[in-house]
């Protein structure tokens, strides 16, 4: 196994494995003061899917993520959601199954022992941190201008990475980084750099690739030339994962239907007391390969609102928003009503928000990547949802285009999962509270002048206190 491989493993599969090892022993500390002759195999094997959901659940509330974990603060209240979901778990797993043992006493005390040692081993990993154990050090083959972009944007990115850009230096380099267009052009510079990697079996991953896995979206560079989908992004309807995706739709929207009944029913009891009829909000929105299809919404806004251009002013949008339906929206309870769009085949559960029609229209004559986005079905959350803020502006819109086109090129059951999982925390948190991570800026392709373009157009329109336009 390779150096970067290696020390990829011990910085991403360690947390959960040192997690899931904290639990059983939190366990055996329990039991071992209360019910010794517990602690055996069998008791081990009952906890075994429980330990599992917590794993989740621990993922879920951010406690894999350094950042949270090198703010003290951030990491005591995340570890306190953490608690009150473990328990939650723990009671509604045993009380679902059949038992003879006495859950209550064993799971407030396994979730305090093992969150507490949790908090223990995650100021232990950060000072293994500090001693550069895992640092990943990578070589940069492309322009210099471009790396120091590059670099700007992994300033937010490098303390979960580890990473650092160095020259070429043997041993000490764990990949190496090749922008292709730079190489073909100066092959002489790149040629020994690339030989020595090979030779000595150091990754080499193309600049693309870099990027992606650094701030998760395809780089403007690419998501600019629609060429790119030929090679990466096609329709996925023939793959096993696109069939299961349907089954799990269809089963998931009935299950949270039935689940979110009584929620739906006081919502739509709520909007006809205090804003009145209709209830329901409906739409033309772009579907698969760009097919209209209706999407329903509790209405959050006052009647005939939506009758307007495709480009409304921000502070005009804001003005028709209902107080009961900024309340909606805070928890993204107006959305509720697209599961009927899942069950119908309208949507998926995880894939690009579905677009205003509107706004498709308008983003389509000057974006040419756009209608790349509809490859795959729209869903009810999507990696834009989590790893970006709503968008408002065209500006937005385009960022949101760089990481529906990552979802489109990677996805995969094990995204969507991800996905889901931070979804559930997307929703506790207001949209006001999340920044956009800075990335870098990257060169764009000769022919991809739309963006300059696209950008003169409305600075020069808006440039003169007129709202910058909006996409609802």
């Amino acid at each position: 196994m390779s150096s970067f491989a290696s020390r990829y493993t011990w910085r991403w599969l360690l947390p959960p494995v040192v997690d899931f090892i904290i639990f059983y022993l939190a366990l055996a500390m329990t039991l071992s003061f209360r019910e010794p002759e517990l602690v055996n195999l069998t008791t081990a094997l009952l906890f075994l899917p429980l330990f599992l959901s917590w794993i989740a659940a621990i993922f879920t509330v951010g406690l894999y993520e350094l950042r949270v974990a090198r703010d003290s603060v951030a990491l005591v209240r995340n570890l306190l959601f953490s608690m009150a979901a473990c328990m939650l778990l723990g009671m509604t797993y045993f009380y679902a199954i059949a038992t003879e043992l006495k859950p209550k006493t064993h799971l407030i005390l396994a979730v305090v022992i093992s969150h507490a040692l949790i908090f223990v081993w995650r100021r232990a990993w950060l000072w293994m941190l500090n001693f550069d154990l895992l640092d990943q050090r990578f070589v940069f083959l492309g322009d210099e201008e471009h790396l120091r972009e590059i670099e700007k944007g992994m300033h937010h990115h490098t303390r979960d990475t580890g990473l650092k850009v160095v020259p070429w230096q043997w041993p000490g380099v764990d990949i190496v980084v090749a922008d292709a267009p730079w190489v073909d052009q100066n092959w002489e510079a790149a040629r020994d750099v690339i030989l020595a990697a090979m030779a000595r079996g150091v990754p080499i991953v193309t600049m693309e690739d870099f990027y992606e896995s650094i701030f998760g979206k395809v780089s403007p560079y690419y998501a600019a030339s629609p060429s790119w989908a030929l090679e990466f992004i096609m329709p996925k309807r023939h793959g096993v994962y696109s069939v299961a995706k349907r089954t799990i739709d269809v089963v998931g929207a009935i299950l949270l239907t039935l689940a979110l009944a009584p929620a739906m029913a006081v919502t739509a009891v709520l909007i006809a007391i205090c804003d009145g009829r209709p209830i329901f909000f409906t739409q033309q929105r772009a579907g698969f390969l760009g097919q209209p299809f209706t999407l329903w919404k509790f209405r959050t806004m006052r009647a005939g609102a939506d009758a307007r251009s495709g480009l409304p002013g921000e502070n005009a949008h804001d003005a028709h928003v209902t107080w009961l339906g900024d309340m909606l929206r805070r928890f993204r309870l107006d959305e509720l009503p697209q599961l009927w769009n899942v069950m119908k085949g309208d949507m998926s559960l995880v894939g690009p928000r579905p677009m205003w029609m509107k706004e498709v229209e308008t983003l389509e004559k000057s974006v040419p990547s756009n209608h790349l986005r509809h490859l795959v079905k729209p869903g009810l959350t999507g990696w834009a949802q989590v790893r970006y803020r709503a968008t408002t502006t065209v500006t937005g819109a385009i960022e949101r285009l760089h990481y529906d086109l990552y979802y489109v090129k990677n996805w995969s059951f094990g995204l969507d999962v991800s996905i889901i999982l931070k979804t559930i925390k997307r929703v506790l948190i207001s949209d006001a509270t999340v920044n956009a991570i800075p990335s870098p800026v990257m060169p764009l392709p000769a022919d991809a002048g739309w963006v300059l373009d696209l950008s003169t157009t409305y600075e020069r329109k808006y440039k003169l206190g007129t709202p910058e336009p909006t996409f609802s």
